[in-house]
């Protein structure tokens, strides 16, 4: 399967990381204790649970921005006490994080919202590859393989897996959403479980969408880590992403994965996305 016409192969735009991420996002709609909306003018998704709960997307005209924000917080409130908004490059308006400092400072629609955490701050580490001098090999276990997920037996080995690495006791969100969304060669989300000899012990998904590739739900259970295994299914899901014509890739990452990625030849980006975490007080 070639990549999405919009793909290009020099460096990564913010544009298509968004793209990817709200599509990402996406694939929870509809879901029992999920709700996403998309529309003209925003993209957010509130749920009990995983994904969680974040504002992926807004362009709200100028003259109305204010309204606006105390109007998706009510919407989302409605759901929700708590959610993200992550505010990227092409949002508008321009000074939207400004505004959503002002909203935070009288308690949002009705006094009911603080803002808290790092306002205005990055959130996590973004960092970027270059997927034509990645490796050919990392070093791995001569019994360690890698298997795409092409049918419901394999997906319910890789649903333990992942979820085990994350540490989940509920992952039906995750299972229902993927499930729906199906393993043929058109698939946007393609999954690969690592095993070492006959035993799962790390997994891993490729999202395609929006003009780019990354790599989502790298888990390793905790018992488990430390041998290499989730550089090693990174690295397949990466090659699998060349493979499929894509010259680069990016990945958000969490600070345990951090050195692992940059092992790999990850290189940490500033794409410019600030958050604002919200709550309702009390």
């Amino acid at each position: 399967m070639q990549a999405d016409q919009s793909h290009k192969t020099g460096t990564i735009s913010v544009e298509t990381v968004q793209e990817n991420f709200v599509a990402y996002h996406r694939h929870f709609a509809g879901l029992l204790n999920a709700t996403f909306v998309e529309d003209a003018d925003t993209a957010w998704i509130t749920s009990h649970g995983a994904p969680g709960s974040s504002v992926l997307r807004t362009n709200f005209a100028p003259k109305s921005a204010a309204a606006q924000i105390d109007d998706t917080l009510r919407r989302v409130g409605r759901q929700v006490d708590a959610v993200d908004w992550m505010v990227w490059p092409g949002d508008q308006p321009d000074n939207l994080g400004q505004l959503l400092a002002v909203a935070g400072a009288v308690g949002g629609p009705d006094g009911e919202w603080m803002l808290y955490g790092n306002m205005g701050k990055q959130p996590g580490t973004w960092l970027v590859i270059d997927l034509t001098s990645l490796a050919e090999r990392v070093p791995v276990p001569a019994d360690f393989r890698v298997e795409r997920v092409q049918n419901e037996g394999q997906f319910k080995v890789w649903v333990d897996i992942n979820a085990r690495g994350f540490g989940s006791t509920d992952y039906s969100a995750f299972r229902a959403a993927y499930l729906r969304h199906g393993f043929g060669d058109d698939a946007q989300a393609i999954h690969f479980i690592g095993y070492l000899g006959d035993q799962p012990v790390t997994s891993s998904t490729l999202l395609i969408a929006g003009g780019s590739a990354s790599a989502y739900n790298i888990s390793t259970p905790q018992e488990l880590r430390g041998q290499g295994y989730g550089s090693a299914i990174t690295h397949a899901t990466l090659l699998a992403a060349r493979t499929r014509g894509y010259a680069n890739s990016w990945i958000w990452s969490s600070p345990m994965g951090r050195s692992v990625y940059q092992k790999l030849g990850f290189v940490i980006t500033d794409f410019g996305i600030r958050e604002y975490q919200w709550k309702k007080r009390g």
